[in-house]
C-alpha cells in the first residue's frame, strides 16, 4: 500500500484495506457495543461510508488511524441513537415528545437541509481551500500533515482552514 499513499481510494485498493483492517475494527467496535454481530455491522457501516466517500478520501499512512477513528464514531452515533431511542420511549410514555430527535420527521428535515447546505458551501469552495478542510474534516488530519501532502505551510493550511469554517460559519446561522 505505500504506492497507494496520497492517491484517492479505488475498488482494489478499498479492498485491500477492509482485508487487512477488518478484524481489528471488529474488535474495537466490540469494546464499544458487546456484541460480536452488531460489532461486525458498525464495521461494515463504517467501510460503507468510506466507500460513499471515497472520492474525498486521499489514502496516508495515517489510514489505520483514520478507520479507527471512523469505526469509534460510528459505535458512538449507534449508541447515541440508542440511548436517544430509550429516552424518546420514556419519553412517550409520559406525553412528552423530543421534536430533534432523528426518528422525528421535522428533525430529519432539518438535518437534510442543513446537509445539503453545508455540501453546497464545502462545493463552493476554490479547490486548495475545499482540499485543506476534507482532508481535515473528513480524514482527520492534523495541519501538519495536510501541510506536507500538499506542500504547503501550516501557516496556509491554519488560514485555509479559517477561511473554510468563516464561510460555513456564515452558511448556517440562520439554522443555529
Amino acid at each position: 500500500m505505500s504506492q497507494l499513499t496520497g492517491q484517492s481510494l479505488d475498488k482494489k485498493h478499498f479492498e485491500e484495506i477492509f482485508t487487512k483492517y477488518y478484524s481489528m475494527l471488529c474488535i474495537i467496535a466490540y469494546d464499544y457495543v458487546r456484541e460480536k454481530s452488531l460489532a461486525e455491522e458498525m464495521v461494515q457501516e463504517t467501510f460503507l461510508n468510506i466507500w460513499e466517500k471515497r472520492s474525498t478520501i486521499v489514502v496516508t499512512p495515517a489510514i489505520k488511524y483514520f478507520l479507527i477513528k471512523s469505526t469509534q464514531n460510528t459505535c458512538l452515533q449507534y449508541l447515541r441513537r440508542k440511548k436517544l431511542e430509550t429516552q424518546n420511549m420514556d419519553a412517550l410514555s409520559t406525553g412528552e415528545m423530543i421534536a430533534w430527535s432523528d426518528d422525528y420527521p421535522l428533525g430529519r428535515l432539518f438535518e437534510k437541509e442543513l446537509s445539503e447546505i453545508i455540501d453546497r458551501t464545502i462545493q463552493s469552495f476554490p479547490p486548495q481551500i475545499q482540499k485543506v478542510f476534507m482532508l481535515s474534516r473528513y480524514n482527520e488530519m492534523t495541519y501538519s500533515q495536510i501541510a506536507d501532502i500538499l506542500n504547503v505551510s501550516e501557516n496556509t493550511v491554519k488560514t485555509q482552514m479559517k477561511i473554510a469554517l468563516s464561510r460555513l460559519r456564515d452558511a448556517v446561522k440562520d439554522y443555529l
